[in-house]
């Protein structure tokens, strides 16, 4: 990736002065802004924000979907090629730190510091966590997106607690094991290449590992780790109750299996829900509920993925494109997004009851997030995600025994990192 200093500084922030208040039309409209999203909920959501935003302002904004293959590849090469066909980008908050680090983004710190009715305090620490690098903000959230324990209510009177829990559900709930089973396979996650580190996270958590201490030096291989791994992949290779092809499976895979009652039980993003409840959409529409991970020795951890915005270092209407991230994410914008399909992950929004009148399941998203757990923040993330997804996906194929391929994923992870400090 093309290494370029931030191209935004205290001179584009003051500039803020000039932009009109959020409900007052301005005598000359702030340039065009463009955001580029991935085609779906996102897109549709955002879209919403900006026709209000336009209403309110007469501040012109276009949102861009663009197709799901690869998106992280092509507004990559975009930011490193300094493209400014776009002024910002809708993604996960994971791939913040690498474009951080790279330059490719701009701060947010002047903008938010210049917009006190901004409200940070109504982000939760954990999704504030994760829209920053190195302590500076990079992302203004948009969705809160959990990957909590979806399951069949109809079914499972009680969710699973544990670890442990769950297992016992997926070995009732999988035909090959019980030929009474109304569903084929009784547990189901992301493991489609590159996604198993992020479906990993909650099970992790809870046993009390991590891939990095607190000083940086890898501890993919520590008795923890080891345990929860191999819980993990045995799950599928030893157990077998989960779909023999889970390798292939990601959110669209895994919201189908839901949907036609192919899976009881799934570690499923949040933003699915609104879908499992529409009877449009799903014909057991009524069937589905949403908890926090099961818990393990270390309690109960929830992977916590937020969606946001970055902006564009090469942008030139850095100005302009504030003026609707204010709006966009803020606590108006937030409320507008969230009806049209999303999931800000403002406490006022969560708490509004107009929103939870729709949406029962948000109590539990509130209850999972105070134990949200997230991703790497370091330069290397990426290089990190992309070496120990290698060896995991050998894992779940079947290829290394769980405790190989966390041995072989450390000795990478060292070579990747500096650990001159570390024992």
């Amino acid at each position: 990736m093309l290494n370029r200093r931030d191209l935004f500084g205290q001179a584009a922030a003051a500039t803020l002065l000039s932009a009109v208040p959020m409900g007052a039309r301005a005598a000359a409209p702030l340039p065009n802004v463009t955001i580029w999203v991935q085609s779906g909920p996102e897109a549709e959501a955002l879209s919403a924000v900006a026709a209000a935003y336009n209403k309110a302002t007469g501040n012109p904004v276009m949102v861009v979907p663009q197709g799901r293959a690869d998106w992280n590849q092509y507004y990559e090469t975009a930011l490193a090629a300094g493209s400014r066909d776009f002024d910002g980008v809708l993604h996960i908050s994971r791939f913040v730190p690498a474009l951080a680090a790279a330059g490719l983004i701009a701060r947010l710190d002047d903008f938010i510091a210049s917009t006190p009715d901004y409200d940070v305090a109504d982000i939760p620490d954990v999704v504030q966590n994760e829209m920053k690098y190195d302590k500076h903000w990079y992302m203004a959230p948009t969705d809160i997106t959990l990957e909590t324990l979806v399951y069949r209510k109809d079914l499972i009177t009680t969710p699973p607690k544990t670890w442990a829990d769950l297992r016992d559900n997926a070995l009732k709930f999988t035909k090959s094991l019980n030929s009474s089973s109304p569903t084929r396979y009784g547990y189901a996650y992301a493991a489609a290449p590159g996604t198993t580190m992020g479906s990993f996270l909650g099970i992790m958590g809870s046993y009390g590992a991590n891939f990095l201490d607190a000083n940086g030096c890898v501890t993919t291989d520590t008795p923890e780790m080891i345990a929860a791994w191999t819980f993990f992949i045995n799950l599928k290779n030893v157990d077998h109750v989960t779909p023999p092809d889970i390798n292939t499976w990601d959110y669209p895979e895994l919201l189908a299996g839901l949907q036609n009652g192919t899976v009881a039980q799934a570690s499923f993003f949040s933003s699915g829900m609104p879908i499992l409840s529409d009877c449009s959409q799903t014909s057991r529409c009524g069937d589905y509920a949403l908890v926090a991970q099961p818990a393990g020795p270390h309690g109960s951890k929830t992977r916590v993925n937020p969606l946001g915005i970055m902006m564009n270092a090469a942008s030139e209407n850095k100005p302009a494109t504030w003026a609707f991230l204010q709006f966009a994410t803020g606590k108006e914008g937030a409320i507008i997004y969230t009806k049209a399909g999303g999931q800000s992950p403002r406490l006022s929004v969560l708490g509004d009851t107009s929103i939870a009148a729709s949406r029962p399941w948000t109590p539990e998203i509130i209850k999972a997030s105070k134990n949200g757990i997230g991703t790497l923040r370091i330069a290397k993330s990426q290089e990190v995600g992309e070496a120990f997804n290698r060896y995991a996906d050998q894992a779940v194929a079947g290829q290394l025994s769980p405790e190989e391929s966390l041995k072989d994923a450390s000795a990478e992870l060292r070579h990747i990192l500096d650990q001159s400090g570390c024992k």
